[in-house]
């Protein structure tokens, strides 16, 4: 029975030859080698009515905004035929085929730029694409990837203006051939496990319609390798080379690491407040002054000037990263945490790679242990038949190329968790994103761009961080610091640029930590942070402190958190936060971003408020006390996400293993 089958798809089957009944089936419908009958909505769903091997069959779609994923697709469900055709006399849908393509067509005519050498940056579903005249005069439409670099880029049309466009025309086409149709289902090509788009006229409603995996992810290392690749990893690489090559650096960060653990062990008890004050409205706020003074003796001296561009979700940052490398003349840095191995990953790997083959220097620097953990995390997003997983970005950098590719080794458990993206040494970008579908497309995260004599700076540090991670380890890196060249005098100073305080943590060097506390005992009007793991004790009792001295503490936390011991002690924190009068936020998705603004001093980089991210690992952060950046980062990032998050009404219920979960995470 053919119908026992498709009934079956989003469950386990009974036998191989059910299983290939089930592909074949899919498949078929997928590619649109299988038509469909018709369609219709009723209540608040879309029914598709196919026959395949002469047994009919629906599959079902919710319409509405609860039932799609994070991307807004929305998940078809089979359904059989027998119990659904008595709603068939529901409001029709029509099916459209290729008229659909050229109503795409139409519209992507429509934004091509007028003169020859000229883009136009275009997002399509999870596609980014370069509309461009060629020299002659014709159009071309590409991946971004493969982009020609000597094309000018006059614009960009983000997702949500390109469907508005669409939409539109649809809307005009409708109109003028006079059909009473105002719901359509457009065959859609090329996006895996998505055959149709829903479109309802009168409601305004674009939602592409996904079908349920039927295949399985390829992996080139199965389940034993990599059970083998991580004990190597963690115990041989990490335990045993990385002790040898790196001895003093090792003592030192196991020494750092008991005496954080201590400290975090036993922090002051947080007293809650007696009763919440009224806010502080007289606009007064701290000295940035004395301020300044204040880090300049206690935490750092480092200050550069530098151009500051923020670069919010990945749909700003990762087009504007690609172009660069794609434009690069010299070299490309890339030292990030993660890099995974999904779809995305691998395309931006390919454009690394194919840009060390142009010449280019590119050298990838990322983590050991997570290089590892990512060969075994299936990707974000639905992936082709076809895609099979490497064993590791490193192997796959390296595979045919000569781009190179180091990890860091993961001694007592740290982590060099820094995000620092390099091009010609004259551009930069730092903040929270690795690389990969989730930051790409579904998480809420937030680089910078810089320009200026800070990129020098970086540029050293990434030097140095590479020699250390490779076999030279304590002895390359001290050589590299003391010896190495200044880096390129391209880097100078200009008009407009503004100062940036690097600010670090490294073992027994907590800068981060200690610039954002004493910030925090300072302020006097508004603390906003945006964090997406929230466990130290201090942080908290301060925040609390600085709302009873009338100061407006606001938190953001991300609503869904993809490490479930960190939403639990979140949980925690942002019931004693909100119990003492400070406005908790919970971000409609994960929040990855790292962000706060101390009444006129913001911070944004990569540290987490954790013990590991503020103690242990190797950590990066910019502190900017430069007005018209402060004024953008609470209009372009804070307000925005306070008016589109969930503010905490009520107290959060807390089971009794939360709390032991939250004495387990101060010291993570």
């Amino acid at each position: 029975m053919c119908w026992l089958a498709l009934a079956a798809l989003c469950l386990c089957a009974c036998s191989s030859s059910s299983q290939l009944q089930k592909r074949r089936a899919m498949h078929s419908i997928e590619s649109h080698q299988t038509a469909p009958q018709r369609a219709f909505v009723y209540k608040d769903d879309v029914y598709i009515r196919y026959i395949y091997e002469q047994t009919p069959f629906y599959f079902v779609a919710s319409t509405t905004a609860d039932e799609k994923n994070v991307t807004g697709y929305s998940l078809l469900k089979p359904r059989r035929a027998s119990d659904t055709d008595k709603y068939a006399a529901a409001f029709p849908v029509a099916i459209v085929g290729k008229e659909w393509g050229e109503l795409v067509k139409e519209v992507i005519v429509s934004l091509l730029p007028p003169n020859p050498g000229e883009g136009r940056i275009l997002f399509v579903h999870t596609y980014e694409a370069m509309l461009y005249r060629r020299a002659d005069g014709s159009a071309d439409l590409t991946d971004l990837a493969s982009a020609p670099a000597d094309v000018r880029i006059i614009g960009k049309v983000e997702r949500a203006e390109f469907d508005r466009l669409l939409f539109e025309a649809l809307k005009r086409q409708i109109e003028s051939s006079g059909t009473h149709y105002t719901r359509f289902l457009l065959r859609l090509d090329r996006i895996p496990l998505t055959p149709f788009m829903y479109v309802d006229i009168e409601q305004g409603l674009m939602t592409p319609l996904q079908l349920p995996p039927y295949y399985e992810l390829e992996k080139e290392m199965g389940q034993l390798g990599f059970s083998t690749t991580f004990l190597w990893s963690f115990v041989v690489k990490s335990h045993l080379f990385g002790v040898i090559k790196a001895p003093f650096t090792s003592s030192f960060r196991l020494f750092s690491l008991a005496a954080s653990s201590l400290y975090t062990a036993l922090p002051p008890p947080t007293k809650d407040l007696d009763s919440v004050p009224p806010l502080n409205t007289s606009g007064e706020e701290m000295d940035l002054d004395q301020f300044n003074a204040w880090l300049d003796k206690n935490i750092t001296r480092q200050n550069y000037k530098a151009s500051v561009k923020l670069l919010i979700d990945g749909e700003e940052f990762f087009p504007h990263f690609m172009l660069a490398a794609q434009r690069a003349q010299h070299s490309i840095f890339t030292r990030v945490y993660i890099f995974s191995t999904d779809p995305y990953g691998l395309k931006m790997a390919d454009l690394l790679k194919e840009r060390a083959d142009d010449g280019i220097d590119v050298r990838v620097l990322t983590d050991e242990l997570n290089t590892v953990l990512n060969s075994a995390k299936e990707p974000a997003l639905n992936y082709p038949a076809d895609f099979v997983m490497p064993k590791s970005i490193k192997s796959y950098i390296r595979k045919d190329s000569s781009a190179k590719a180091r990890t860091h080794y993961n001694t007592w458990a740290t982590f060099d968790h820094t995000k620092v993206y390099l091009i010609d040494r004259e551009l930069a970008y730092t903040g929270g994103m690795n690389i990969g579908e989730e930051y790409r497309y579904t998480w809420h995260d937030m680089m910078v761009a810089l320009r200026g004599p800070v990129v020098g700076r970086l540029v050293k540090n990434f030097y140095e961080a590479w020699s250390f991670n490779g076999w030279g380890g304590d002895f390359a890196a001290a050589y590299r610091k003391l010896f190495s060249r200044k880096q390129r005098a391209g880097n100078k100073e200009e008009p407009g640029m503004i100062d940036v305080r690097l600010l670090y943590t490294k073992p027994s060097q907590a800068e981060i930590f200690h610039a954002q506390l004493e910030a925090i005992k300072r302020a006097k009007r508004r603390i906003y942070i945006q964090n997406a793991y929230f466990s130290d004790d201090r942080i908290v009792a301060e925040l609390i402190q600085a709302r009873g001295r009338g100061v407006d503490v606001r938190v953001i936390l991300p609503g869904e958190n993809d490490v479930g011991i960190m939403d639990a002690n979140n949980q925690i924190m942002a019931n004693k936060l909100w119990q003492n009068g400070v406005r908790v936020y919970f971000y409609k998705g994960m929040s990855h971003i790292k962000a706060a603004i101390y009444d006129g001093w913001a911070v944004v980089g990569s540290a987490n408020f954790d013990k590991m991210s503020l103690f242990v690992n190797q950590e990066m952060s910019l502190g900017i006390s430069d007005p018209a950046f402060v004024s953008e980062l609470e209009e372009r990032l804070f307000e925005k996400d306070f008016a589109q998050s969930d503010e905490m009404t009520q107290k959060r219920e807390v089971g009794w293993a939360s709390f032991v979960v939250g004495a387990l995470t101060n010291q993570m």
